[in-house]
């Protein structure tokens, strides 16, 4: 649902109006900045800039609030790459066509997607009718050309080679992380004191939660995972019985649906964009075991840590009263500008 959302405001966008004009359009021959039903000169950037950082200013506080959201759902590296992954899906002929075909047909089908990615992009700076009108012709000029072909060939492959390799080494919204957030942030947590120590065991046995053992304490627990994270210098595990295992079945479900592959259970990773797949994943393998969802959850540090609720937290207030006063100087802007 929230892929077909951002889908269709990203390609739909550069065909909507306000008033006989373009709802929003940086127009570079005509120099003018369509934008919500105003019209600007190219030279009156500054309330579009105060408008920037107010974008920022509530990503950041969004951030705060509720945890990496752009990252999982709305990021445009994210949004491409699960659209190639729907179009893998879709092209996937269960092998009576034979895997040249499928790879012909999904390459096909990318190399389309692509395309239009880059002539809706070109659109938000050439008006879109007449861009796609000209194309049958050839009469788009050479640089619009140009654009269509390199953003064409940038989605092409930056989605078929890169997809979550740029989250890992060349986004720094990772990296920032820990100036944005607090323990009161939700993000991505494995709950180690009912999950260890993991190790593969019989069915029928029941979760920790009904069995005596019932959850470790923190310490413990934490000891567990740097065992399994660290085997090297931890040495090998020890053998458990199956009455004192904890609801972790090792069965690595979590790191294959990761699509960057980390191991949630190992802890918290600045390079984890919160998709929820290794939730998901945990999921299914509890219902299959008869074990209660939630060994890996959506949560924060703090409830985890049965914190008391913070009646004020800095980082929220400081991005939230950011926001207020960048969009205040972009309105006043934008107002004086048209």
């Amino acid at each position: 649902m929230v892929l077909a959302l951002m889908l269709g405001l990203f390609y739909g966008m550069p065909w909507l109006r306000w008033h006989d004009a373009p709802l929003l359009l940086f127009d570079v021959e005509a120099r003018r900045i369509h934008f919500f039903g105003l019209g600007l000169r190219t030279d009156a950037v500054v309330p579009l800039l105060w408008l920037a950082l107010a974008g920022l200013a509530a990503l950041c506080l969004v951030t705060s609030l509720y945890g990496r959201l752009w990252c999982a759902y709305a990021c445009p590296q994210t949004v491409l790459t699960r659209l190639h992954r729907a179009v893998r899906r879709v092209t996937a002929l269960n092998g009576w066509a034979g895997a040249r075909a499928e790879a012909v047909l999904r390459h096909a089908l990318w190399a389309a997607v692509s395309l239009w990615t880059g002539i809706t992009f070109v659109g938000y700076f050439s008006p879109i009718g007449e861009l796609v009108s000209g194309l049958p012709a050839f009469a788009i000029g050479g640089w619009k050309a140009f654009w269509i072909a390199f953003y064409a060939a940038a989605t092409w492959a930056n989605v078929l080679f890169l997809h979550e390799q740029v989250c890992t080494y060349l986004c720094p919204y990772g990296r920032v992380q820990p100036w944005l957030t607090d323990a009161f942030t939700p993000s991505i947590h494995y709950d180690a004191r009912r999950g260890e120590p993991r190790g593969a065991r019989p069915a029928g046995g029941g979760s920790v939660m009904q069995r005596a053992r019932g959850l470790l304490d923190p310490v413990t627990a934490r000891d567990y995972v740097f065992r399994a994270a660290h085997p090297a210098s931890a040495g090998p595990r020890a053998t458990f019985s199956d009455a004192h295992l904890g609801d972790c079945t090792d069965c690595d479900a979590c790191v294959r649906a990761c699509p960057i592959g980390l191991d949630i259970r190992n802890g918290r990773n600045d390079s984890c964009i919160e998709c929820n797949a290794c939730t998901d994943a945990c999921d299914d393998t509890m219902a299959r075991n008869g074990f209660p969802a939630g060994l890996i959850l959506r949560t924060s540090t703090a409830r985890i840590e049965q914190r008391p609720a913070a009646p004020f937290r800095a980082r929220p207030l400081l991005f939230g009263a950011l926001t207020v006063l960048f969009l205040a100087l972009a309105v006043t802007g934008l107002l004086a500008a048209s």
